[in-house]
């Protein structure tokens, strides 16, 4: 009976130890005038559980905007950004420069980032006076 604490223990530690191990091998944001993709390749995802996405505006202050599963290693994935224009998180209205990166959060709960990929968002007038619109009501 002495025995299965030090047991308990071992099991956490080996748990603790194991951490994320991901090879991102591009991050890139491409902007269509009314949403951000964002596109990425991993060639190894060890112990990632999912891909959450970030983005910061002109604070650079970085916030979470989505999550994607992670499907295994050698995959492409994409995640469309329908927001990126008028969140009340950015500093302003007009933002339309932006920087976006992957935190990869394994199954133990550690996560590490990738790099970052920015991207000049452009945003017709007529969206933009729509996007104002829309942000009174919610």
């Amino acid at each position: 009976m002495k025995f299965a604490p030090l047991i308990a223990l071992l099991l956490v530690t080996t748990v603790t130890v194991l951490g994320v191990e991901a090879t991102v091998d591009y991050l890139r944001a491409k902007s269509n005038g009314s949403a951000v993709t964002l596109e990425w390749r991993s060639s190894n995802e060890g112990n990632v559980v999912n891909y959450e996405i970030e983005r910061a505006g002109p604070d650079q202050v970085f916030r979470s905007i989505g999550s994607v599963a992670a499907k295994g290693s050698n995959q492409a994935y994409t995640y469309t950004d329908e927001e990126a224009f008028g969140k009340k998180d950015d500093a302003t209205v007009t933002n339309t420069y932006f920087t976006y990166r992957l935190k990869l959060v394994g199954s133990d709960q550690t996560s590490s980032y990738s790099a970052t990929a920015s991207v000049s968002h452009t945003v017709s007038s007529i969206k933009r006076t729509w996007g104002m619109i829309k942000e009174m009501f919610r």
